[in-house]
């Protein structure tokens, strides 16, 4: 299992995709984080400087959602690259259980995304701290929580993206997933449920990415749906994703 992760972790620092996506990643927050105060300051010159407590930093690495759309982009480009090349082949034959294969992918998932969650909380900070009055305040602590949360969130969409791209082996409809999730845009289809269901359930209370955007320690809000949400998204679709894999004949 070591071999195959050491295996997987060269594959994904290897890769072009995921390095341009994280220097991107980078540049784009950088410049938003830069950006909105200053243009902002353009438009209201004689408005008082802008203050960020450091716990709003924490809370929010990510400053706008096409990032979150790239991580995710990245991230089904290396669940599905050894199917697309037959690398899989040389690796599955060899095991005496090809679902650890899947295993060790959603391992190194977890690792592109927790590099993803740093360089944006990275860039975010430096940031604030070129343009704005960074405050330093007592929510630091529940801050820390709810950065954790959503990267625990992340983990829930990667094992929902690994079973569609890997179990199912489609890189197209795990990527227009991934926009989905990463955008935003299924809260439409989360208000038609809601109309559906006459309002007596709150489907963005339950779904991974509505509550990724949503969720907040300081107040308490959402903290328990997402996390039971986030385990249960993988204790179902990683195991279902194994059992799938070692089913299918590998190409």
């Amino acid at each position: 299992m070591g071999n195959l992760i050491k295996m997987d972790w060269y594959r994904l620092r290897s890769s072009t995709f995921f390095l341009v996506s994280l220097i991107v990643s980078f540049v784009l927050n950088l410049a938003f984080s830069i950006g909105m105060p200053l243009l902002n300051r353009f438009f209201a010159p004689d408005a008082a400087p802008d203050a960020v407590s450091f716990s709003y930093i924490l809370a929010n690495p990510i400053s706008f959602t096409i990032l979150f759309v790239l991580m995710l982009m990245s991230l089904v480009s290396f669940s599905y690259a050894d199917l697309a090349n037959g690398y899989i082949k040389n690796i599955a034959g060899q095991l005496p259980n090809k679902g650890l294969t899947v295993i060790s992918k959603f391992v190194v998932g977890a690792i592109h995304n927790c590099i993803f969650f740093v360089v944006f909380l990275a860039s975010t900070i430096i940031g604030n701290f070129i343009v704005n009055k960074v405050v330093f305040d007592d929510q630091i602590i529940a801050a820390v929580g709810t950065f954790f949360i959503k990267f625990l969130l992340s983990l829930g969409l990667t094992a929902i993206l690994l079973f569609v791209s890997t179990g199912l082996r489609s890189k197209t409809l795990a990527s227009i997933l991934g926009v989905l999730f990463g955008s935003g845009m299924l809260t439409l289809v989360y208000m038609g449920l809601n109309t559906l269901f006459q309002q007596s359930v709150d489907v963005n209370e339950y779904a991974p990415d509505s509550l990724f955007s949503q969720v907040n320690v300081s107040s308490g809000m959402l903290v328990f749906n997402a996390i039971l949400v986030a385990v249960i998204c993988i204790a179902v679709f990683l195991p279902l994703t194994v059992t799938v894999f070692n089913k299918r004949d590998i190409k």
